[in-house]
């Protein structure tokens, strides 16, 4: 992986923790100051990270005061990662496995968790 895309991976991750983190939507602007509290990103660099989520279905854009656009995560950060979860599982040749895999990985609480779950199914 090129240093651009894993820096993209890394901004794109960065964005989502900062919108699932906030309790309402943000400006671009308010993303920013959260971002550069570790490093100094320019607001470009957030615009097109955010204008990238939206085409992702990641994010969605609403209109705010004036000109300024809102910014808030589609999904919960859980729900987030079950989706990523489904689809690794999903692409896999042999689901039975890697599911084998997984639950082997597991801590007793999550396991416990997820048989109480499957049982409510």
């Amino acid at each position: 992986m090129t240093k651009r895309a894993r820096q993209q991976g890394e901004l794109e991750n960065l964005v989502l923790d900062i919108l699932w983190d906030a309790d309402q939507p943000l400006t671009s602007n308010e993303i920013l100051a959260r971002c550069n509290v570790d490093s100094d990103l320019a607001l470009t660099t957030i615009l097109t990270v955010l204008s990238r989520l939206c085409d992702k279905a990641l994010v969605e854009r609403t209109a705010g005061e004036g000109r300024s656009h809102l910014f808030a995560a589609v999904d919960s950060r859980e729900q987030h990662t079950a989706r990523q979860l489904l689809e690794l599982v999903n692409d896999s040749s042999n689901q039975a496995l890697t599911l084998s895999h997984f639950t082997a990985g597991l801590s007793k609480k999550s396991l416990a968790a997820l048989k109480k779950l499957l049982n409510e199914k």
